[in-house]
């Protein structure tokens, strides 16, 4: 997002949610500048994806620490490269026994050409989820974690993620809100999710919190 989304957005804001609108005008005079997201180029889409499942469920110092690892073991990271190791030296590096399972099978994939990767940008946002779900490891979080950071699309919103719910139920002053009363609240930030999803998270100083 840039300087000039987040005015349109907080425009937008001001006449569909008052809430939503302070904690945006709060974040812009923040010290901590909200995120500049711009569209990363279709060579990166794997890596992305691979960090992705590594860093599912884990903080964001534990998730780092085995990427840094992993990236040290493997080198470059694409789909070659990883398939010279073998799961056990995945696992070495601190994955689980899952997640280096998916690593492999998504880089056999790719591979292989049975996914690809290359034409995402190209997608609606739910044939993008969908075309990733496909890929055993990435589930509707992190679809709509690559949809946010790597496309950087402007209208996304995970109900999922729970450092989201948490922002909600402190900022509505509505604890225990559910998935559904959740999708409602986003639908009056459209066309602009993804920047409310990014003032929340600033708004209780954290991250999204990795699920699949």
């Amino acid at each position: 997002m840039s300087a000039t989304q987040y005015q349109a957005a907080l425009k937008h804001f001001e006449a569909a949610d008052k809430i939503m609108a302070r904690l945006l005008a709060a974040a812009l005079e923040h010290e901590k500048l909200l995120p500049e997201l711009a569209p990363r180029q279709p060579d990166t889409y794997f890596q992305e994806l691979v960090e992705s499942i590594v860093g599912q469920q884990l903080s964001i110092k534990a998730a780092a620490t085995i990427w840094q690892r992993f990236e040290d073991l493997v080198g470059k990271v694409t789909p070659a490269d990883i398939l010279k190791h073998e799961q056990a030296k995945l696992r070495a590096v601190g994955m689980s026994n899952a997640k280096a399972s998916y690593v492999l099978g998504l880089a056999q994939d790719v591979l292989a050409k049975r996914v690809d990767l290359t034409n995402l940008h190209e997608l609606e946002n739910e044939v993008v989820i969908e075309r990733l779900q496909l890929v055993k490891g990435i589930g509707q979080w992190s679809a709509e974690m690559f949809l946010m950071f790597t496309l950087a699309r402007p209208d996304v919103f995970s109900s999922g993620d729970l450092g989201l719910v948490r922002a909600v139920e402190v900022a509505y002053q509505r604890p225990g809100i559910s998935k559904s009363e959740l999708d409602e609240l986003a639908a009056k930030w459209s066309p602009h999710r993804t920047t409310a999803a990014l003032v929340l998270w600033h708004s209780r100083d954290n991250q999204p919190i990795v699920g699949k």
